[in-house]
């Protein structure tokens, strides 16, 4: 009877030779190759190198990249396609060129055969302005708390290059060592995207700390790309280690200076204001890495007591915007002391401004903020208000001597909400200086909302907590919107939208602001605010339209009225307390030969 069995599926080689070797098993595939990506196998990646269209990581190892027969290979020399290194802290970085070109990277000890310092200089060689790319990452230390982020000096391509983008990269003269080359930007062949992560000017005026210069393109030839630039914070403090008086004066020298040959098709940063830490703190300690520092404060931002020695107005150093035409200009949070125009000083001539600027938005506070403007400006949006409020008085009155004051009378500032605010926490207006200034030919629309808000409860006493005991019940309104400021045009403007007050301000058409700086008459022909609108009131402020005031004042009985027209609609009234507007001006109100809506001007 015989047996059906089934022979083996092996090969007979390998049943023959039983003994020569491990045993080759059947083959497997897989049946399914849809997997999740979390359940993916990890491959490690010891580069953080980022492709610059995707903005996605790509897998590079540092084992790919040995040459053990290449002297000047990727993980031996600071010159190539891919460096890497680290600084003090163990923050390591790497920096990658895509296209044609390569990186040179050198810190601020380049003769001890590592890099393992702060970078003094990132150059670009060999670049094409259409097809390089550079990408910069890092990554914190594994062996100690820090941000991640790396300190440079220098930025230089002779050449053009298609994008930069340097995450985590801050730009500084605090590296350490020290370094004696300026610090600042150098793409003299012009670029079109710039992106790294802060600017972190501190400028002791004792040790002659120099300005820094972000310059692109040539002077001499004007460049063919429209650059863009994209920042997070720009901290710029000005100060004088060695001195005990508090400074008060304004900086109007530019510390931290762009200079663009060219049209600016974007300029994108989340703010430019003074350092969020002491400047003293940050020189004294090394940036917070050595230990020596006895004074004050100890760390951190000043407190409330020692906040006079490190005032806004006497410390903040001035930004610059230097091009020849801006598409868009975007600060996401305050600026504080920052210009835009052609020259490096705005107002400074009749071809000081810019050719035009399409459209400017600011989303914090706009304290010190100069726009000069030759020809047209489309969109301005201020959303949180042109001129900081903080401490402004609108008037004054007259106390009696009594029993306790003696018996002189003394004059009170109102009102009096603003006393107990820290002294050298208060605004460029506080001061007595401008808050801002705008000139144009035209302008398309204006919005500007408040700074602030205020908070009104009832008259009565007993009304002011009804819902609930030891609460006050507000009514929030609006505050101010515009403080110490000047936004004039040679011609006209369409649309203007306010929510909040004017105080101490002038919105003028018709207007050669240039001409009036040179002590003449600065209106010179016929304009029109085509749609004027305000929540709010008018303080000490005056909307005009080819309106001459008479020796300075504003009063419809003596005033000369030009060919102006404003429409539109004012929910508030004007109320003049005796103020001066930006313009050196008094009186409050609307003026123009035409007015056509609810426009009303002080008794």
């Amino acid at each position: 009877m015989g047996i059906m069995r089934r022979g083996s599926s092996r090969p007979g080689s390998v049943r023959r030779s039983r003994l020569q070797g491990p045993e080759v098993l059947e083959s497997r595939q897989l049946l399914a190759s849809n997997i999740a990506g979390y359940l993916s196998p990890y491959i490690p990646s010891d580069l953080y190198v980022r492709n610059p269209i995707t903005n996605q990581r790509e897998f590079v190892s540092a084992q790919s990249l040995q040459r053990p027969n290449d002297p000047n290979g990727p993980l031996v020399s600071n010159q190539g396609k891919i460096v890497s290194g680290k600084d003090r802290a163990g923050n390591e970085y790497t920096i990658t060129v895509h296209g044609p070109g390569q990186v040179i990277v050198t810190d601020t000890t380049p003769n001890d055969g590592a890099l393992d310092d702060d970078i003094a200089t990132i150059q670009i060689v060999g670049s094409n302005i259409r097809s390089t790319y550079v990408t910069g990452s890092t990554v914190a230390s594994a062996r100690t708390l820090t941000n991640g982020v790396v300190k440079f000096n220098q930025l230089i391509a002779a050449q053009g290059v298609k994008s930069i983008q340097l995450n985590g990269f801050d730009l500084t003269n605090s590296v350490s060592p020290a370094q004696s080359a300026a610090t600042g930007i150098f793409l003299h062949g012009g670029v079109q995207t710039l992106q790294f992560h802060d600017i972190v000017g501190i400028f002791d005026q004792s040790t002659g700390a120099a300005p820094y210069q972000i310059t692109i393109g040539d002077p001499n030839v004007p460049l063919k790309v429209k650059p863009s630039i994209y920042l997070d914070s720009i901290y710029n403090s000005v100060f004088d280690s060695t001195s005990d008086t508090i400074p008060t004066t304004p900086i109007t020298t530019p510390y931290v200076q762009f200079s663009i040959n060219g049209t600016v098709q974007n300029f994108s940063i989340v703010s430019a204001t003074q350092s969020a830490v002491a400047p003293n703190y940050i020189a004294g300690s090394q940036d917070g890495t050595v230990e020596t520092w006895s004074g004050y404060p100890v760390s951190g931002p000043p407190p409330a007591a020692y906040q006079f020695f490190y005032n806004i107005v006497g410390t903040t150093g001035r930004t610059s915007l230097q091009a020849l035409a801006v598409d868009n200009l975007k600060v996401r949070g305050s600026a504080k002391n920052f210009t835009a125009q052609k020259n490096t000083t705005p107002f400074t001539s009749s071809e000081s401004g810019l050719r035009y600027l399409r459209r400017a938005t600011f989303g914090g506070n706009a304290d010190a903020v100069a726009l000069d403007v030759n020809g047209n400006i489309g969109d301005l949006t201020f959303k949180k208000g042109l001129g900081d409020p903080t401490g402004v008085y609108t008037a004054s009155a007259t106390v009696p001597s009594t029993s306790e004051t003696g018996t002189a009378t003394q004059t009170q500032l109102l009102p009096a909400t603003n006393y107990g605010i820290p002294a050298g926490s208060t605004g460029y207006p506080a001061a007595g200086d401008l808050g801002g200034v705008v000139r144009a030919r035209n302008i398309r629309s204006i919005r500007a909302k408040a700074a602030d808000v205020h908070l009104i409860t009832a008259q009565n006493p007993d009304f002011v907590s009804l819902n609930q005991p030891g609460t006050p019940d507000y009514v929030v309104q609006p505050g101010t919107a515009m403080t110490n400021t000047a936004i004039t045009t040679d011609g006209s403007i369409n649309h203007v939208n306010v929510t909040g007050n004017l105080l101490n301000s002038e919105i003028k058409t018709g207007f050669n602001y240039q001409t009036y700086l040179q002590g003449l008459q600065g209106t010179r022909r016929a304009s029109r605010i085509a749609s004027y609108k305000q929540n709010g009131d008018l303080v000490n402020s005056v909307v005009s339209a080819t309106y001459i005031p008479a020796n300075g004042v504003y009063n419809q009985a003596t005033g000369t009225a030009g060919r102006g027209q404003i429409r539109g609609h004012v929910r508030g009234f004007a109320y003049g307390t005796g103020g001066r507007t930006a313009l050196g001006n008094y009186g409050a109100g609307v003026f123009a030969r035409s007015k056509i809506g609810r426009l009303p001007v002080s008794p």
